[in-house]
C-alpha cells in the first residue's frame, strides 16, 4: 500500500510505500542527497547538480513499471496468440508467483527497494572513489565488529578470495561500489526487520523479504550458488535484468532522462513508452529472461545511439574531460593512500560515508591526505595539492591534443586508460608539433 509521494520533475508523482520511505529517511540513503550524479559536470552544465538520491527514486519507479508492464504484455501476446494461433515463449512472472503461493505484494517491494537500493554504496566522486577504500581485507576485519555481517562473512570471504585476469585477490584489491551496495543493504534490511513502527500490512511484508533475492537482484556475482526461484522457475536474470543490465535497464533509463534534463541536452531522450510495450518475461528451459518483441527493436536501437550521443556530447565534453583528467591525476599519484586507514570498526566505517559528501571530501578528507606529513605522501612536490586546488577553482587545464582510441574488447579499458607505453607513443607523436 501506498502512503506517500514524491513528485519528481523527470517521472512526475512517485508513490512510496511505508516500507520505502523508512529507507529513504536512513542516513545510509539520505547521504546521497549530497553525493552529485556526476560530481563536476556542473562546471560545464551549471544545472547538472542532480544526485543519486532522485536517481535511485528514479531508478526503483521505473523498475516497477517494467514489472508490471512486461507482465501485462504476455496477457496481450495471449490474447493474440489466440486469435492468430500463434506460438510464443513468454511467460507471466506475476502468474508464477500466484502459482507458487507467493506474496505478490512481498515481491514487488523486493525488486522496488533493489533498484532504490542499487547506488547506495556510491562513495564521494562516485565512481572515482573506489581508488580510495579499503582492500577486501579490511573490509572484512571491519564487518566482523558488526554481528549483523556474522552470518554473511562467509560469503564476503568466498566472493573477495577470487582472483582477477591479474591473478590477484579480492582481499588484496581496493573494493568497488557494488560490493559497499551489499554491505549497506545487509545494515538497512536487517535494521528495518527490527523495527516495530510500522503498520500491520508493511510489517507481514517485512518479516517475509528477503535479503538474498534483494541482493541476487543488483549484483549476481555475490553469491553465485543462490537463484531466485518461484516454483522449478529460475528467475533471478528476469529481475537483474530490470535493474541492471546492457544494453537497457531502469538504471540506464533514468539516468538518460535525467542527465539530459539536468544538462539541459536533447541527446537522452527517448521514446519510453515504446520500450516498455517491447518488454516481456521469456522462458528458457524454465530459466526466466527479460525479452524483447522484434516490433520494438528500433525503439531499443534509438535508446542504445541516444546513449551513445550523450556520452560523446555531454560525459565527454572537453571540459568535463579536463576535470576528469586532472581528478584522475591527483588520484593516481595518491593510489595507495586509504582515506579509510584509521577505520576499524563498522561505526566508523558508516560515519565515514555520512560525513563525506562531494564537497567535504574535496575540501577536508583529501586535503587532509595531500597535507600529510608536509605532503611526503605526494610523488611530485606536492602538485596534486596544486592540481586540486585549480580543479576546485576551476582552473582547468585545456585541449591541446586528442587521439582517439578504439577498443576492441571492452576489458582492455582499465589497460589502456593509464597505459605508460600509450602515453609514451602518444606523447613521441606530439613531439612534431614543437
Amino acid at each position: 500500500m501506498y502512503i506517500g509521494k514524491i513528485l519528481d520533475p523527470i517521472h512526475g508523482t512517485i508513490k512510496t510505500t511505508e516500507i520505502e520511505k523508512w529507507i529513504i529517511n536512513q542516513k545510509l540513503f539520505n547521504r546521497l542527497k549530497r553525493i552529485k550524479q556526476n560530481t563536476l559536470l556542473n562546471y560545464v552544465f551549471p544545472g547538472a547538480n542532480h544526485t543519486r538520491f532522485e536517481h535511485s527514486i528514479g531508478v526503483m519507479y521505473l523498475a516497477d513499471k517494467i514489472f508490471e508492464e512486461t507482465n501485462d504484455n504476455v496477457t496481450a501476446a495471449r490474447l493474440k496468440s489466440e486469435k492468430y494461433t500463434l506460438k510464443h515463449n513468454f511467460l507471466s512472472v506475476i502468474e508464477l508467483v500466484e502459482q507458487n503461493s507467493l506474496n505478490l505484494d512481498v515481491v514487488k517491494q523486493e525488486v522496488r527497494l533493489a533498484a532504490l537500493l542499487h547506488d547506495v554504496g556510491h562513495g564521494p566522486t562516485s565512481h572515482k572513489f573506489d581508488d580510495f577504500t579499503i582492500n577486501g581485507a579490511q573490509l572484512i576485519e571491519i564487518l566482523k565488529t558488526e554481528n549483523s555481517f556474522d552470518e554473511y562473512l562467509d560469503r564476503f570471504n568466498s566472493f573477495l578470495s577470487k582472483t582477477n585476469s591479474s591473478g590477484v585477490s579480492g582481499l588484496d584489491r581496493k573494493i568497488e561500489h557494488e560490493l559497499v551496495s551489499v554491505v549497506f543493504i545487509i545494515r538497512l534490511i536487517k535494521q528495518l526487520k527490527s523495527e516495530t513502527k510500522f503498520n500491520s500490512e508493511s510489517k507481514k511484508i517485512i518479516q517475509l523479504i528477503s535479503i538474498d533475492n534483494i541482493l541476487k537482484m543488483i549484483e549476481p556475482k555475490f553469491d553465485p550458488n543462490y537463484e531466485i526461484k518461484f516454483g522449478k522457475d529460475i528467475v533471478t536474470d528476469y529481475f537483474n535484468s530490470i535493474i541492471s543490465s546492457f544494453p537497457i535497464d531502469a538504471d540506464r533509463m533514468d539516468y538518460l532522462y535525467r542527465d539530459s534534463f539536468f544538462s539541459g541536452v536533447k541527446y537522452g531522450f527517448y521514446d519510453l513508452t515504446r520500450i516498455l510495450n517491447s518488454l516481456v518475461p521469456v522462458n528458457y528451459d524454465n530459466r526466466i529472461t527479460l525479452g524483447i518483441k522484434s516490433s520494438g527493436l528500433d525503439s531499443v536501437i534509438r535508446f542504445i545511439q541516444s546513449r551513445n550521443h550523450l556520452y560523446n556530447q555531454v560525459y565527454f565534453h572537453k571540459t568535463n574531460t579536463s576535470t576528469n583528467t586532472m581528478l584522475d591525476f591527483v588520484f593516481r599519484h595518491l593510489a595507495e593512500q586509504s582515506v579509510m586507514e584509521e577505520i576499524t570498526d563498522f561505526e566508523k566505517y558508516e560515519d565515514f560515508y555520512w560525513k563525506n559528501s562531494d564537497e567535504y571530501f574535496f575540501n577536508v578528507t583529501l586535503k587532509k591526505i595531500l597535507e600529510k606529513d608536509g605532503c611526503k605522501v605526494c610523488e611530485d612536490g606536492c602538485i596534486e595539492n596544486s592540481v586540486l586546488d585549480e580543479l576546485m577553482e576551476r582552473r582547468l587545464w585545456k585541449r591541446v591534443y586528442e587521439k582517439k582510441l578504439i577498443i576492441d574488447n571492452p576489458r582492455k579499458f582499465k589497460y589502456l586508460k593509464f597505459n605508460n607505453e600509450k602515453l609514451e607513443q602518444i606523447k613521441n607523436e606530439l613531439t612534431i608539433y614543437l
